[in-house]
């Protein structure tokens, strides 16, 4: 029953899967060209070899650094260029690993949610703005913290092998002496052994064990915590669509532990329902694109759009505050927004529900629509507004001008939102 979810789930991505950046795969390949062409310098020993490897990794993180802090608006050609770098330098460190091939790519489902392989998460670290947004919004946060405090203790479960959001920047606080380690007291939390391993060799090679006050190779939802223990939470563990992991789960767990002056980043997650003729969103708006970003969104396909409204906002106070719904002991449903359908012109051709994402990380540091895979708007193809599908499928949601949908989210299986009617139409439809 899972593994048909997950196949659904898969053919529900089909419009994000059109729009891959050009720019990322030709970041990619030139990757691939590095590690298949010879290397210049012939490295005799091991200790050569680590060493060589230790400036490379630390010139690329401050090189990546430097130019993230220094540049609230990016040229993204050249932001590319100096993560695939950094990724470069840090993909030799984890290819390096002695550690079993079976664990980099062991992927399941928790009772959180889905558990990406570490092989998969690597490339986190190439994904532009997410990275930009979040160092900018996380460096910003620690200069705040510190204003009125000696130390801060700073906690990122389920971070990956690269801890890509954070590490980079805790390197560049150590390379450039600007943040000691008695000031900044870090937590790493990961559920993949091979994460792990991989966090271990990196934090050795730039040299910043000294900030690391632990790290945990356990399900981050089950690590045991007490009140005001954490000055930041650092959390990005979902798809678009706030979909598929287990973001939430980790949020509600992990706020609890916030100090009163605490912050959890992003610090809102704000996601809403809107329609649009899926053939403009997906495939007429990037036809010409180069890259697929929130600036090249086309202003005439947006103004299609029909806003329906918010449905979840997630911030360290609400993942506290919302209702839940018990419905046995293996299901559980987040009651979030409701919306009613308008009036749809004809003109404006058959319409598929988006459910949309704006990451604001911290302050004015913000992750846009289609700049980001966490924000590609996510087709909710089961959702039939005014048409009868001509091959139905178990799921579907037949809903017509009028209609009101209330939104849930659920907590079992693969995470995301279930969109049924009000409790007003579905007595209307009763009756």
């Amino acid at each position: 029953m899972m593994q048909k979810e997950m196949e659904h789930d898969t053919v529900a991505d089909m419009y994000a899967n059109q729009v891959d950046c050009k720019l990322q795969t030709g970041m990619l390949n030139e990757l691939l060209r590095k590690q298949l062409a010879p290397s210049t310098n012939v490295v005799k020993t091991s200790e050569t070899r680590l060493q060589s490897s230790e400036m490379d990794l630390s010139s690329a993180t401050t090189n990546t650094v430097d130019y993230i802090l220094d540049n609230a608006t990016v040229n993204r050609t050249l932001l590319h260029e100096k993560l695939s770098e950094l990724y470069f330098q840090q993909k030799r460190v984890y290819d390096a690993l002695d550690i079993d091939p079976a664990l980099l790519s062991r992927q399941f489902i928790s009772h959180s949610g889905l558990i990406l392989s570490p092989d998969h998460c690597v490339t986190t670290q190439l994904d532009d703005m997410r990275v930009h947004a979040f160092i900018r919004g996380i460096d910003k946060a620690i200069k705040s913290q510190l204003e009125n405090q000696s130390s801060i203790s700073i906690v990122y479960p389920a971070c990956g092998p690269f801890a890509p959001l954070l590490l980079p920047l805790i390197a560049h606080y150590q390379s450039q002496n600007l943040y000691c380690s008695s000031q900044l007291r870090i937590t790493l939390i990961d559920i993949q052994p091979g994460a792990i391993a991989s966090l271990q060799a990196l934090i050795r090679e730039w040299r910043i064990g000294d900030y690391i006050e632990n790290i945990a190779c356990i399900d981050a939802t089950l690590y045991p915590l007490r009140d005001n223990q954490f000055d930041l939470l650092v959390l990005e563990a979902m798809q678009h669509g706030f979909s598929r992991e287990g973001h939430f789960l980790l949020a509600r767990h992990f706020c609890r532990s916030l100090t009163d002056t605490g912050e959890m980043l992003p610090q809102k997650v704000t996601i809403s329902a809107q329609l649009n003729c899926a053939q403009s969103e997906f495939v007429e708006q990037w036809r010409e694109a180069e890259c697929v970003s929130y600036h090249n969104t086309q202003a005439d396909i947006l103004v299609q759009r029909v806003v329906l409204g918010d449905i979840l906002e997630l911030t360290k106070h609400s993942v506290l505050s919302l209702g839940e719904r018990v419905l046995d002991k293996h299901t559980r449903l987040i009651e979030c927004g409701q919306v009613s359908i308008p009036h749809i012109d004809e003109h404006q051709g058959e319409q598929t529900l988006l459910l949309c994402t704006q990451v604001n990380v911290y302050e004015n540091e913000k992750i846009y629509e289609y700049d980001s895979g966490i924000t590609h708007p996510l087709p909710e193809q089961q959702v039939c507004i005014n048409f009868t599908p001509r091959e139905p499928r178990d799921g579907d949601l037949l809903v017509k001008t009028g209609d009101d949908i209330k939104f849930y989210y659920r907590l079992n299986g693969l995470p995301g939102f279930l969109a049924t009617w009000s409790e007003s139409a579905a007595q209307g439809r009763d009756s």
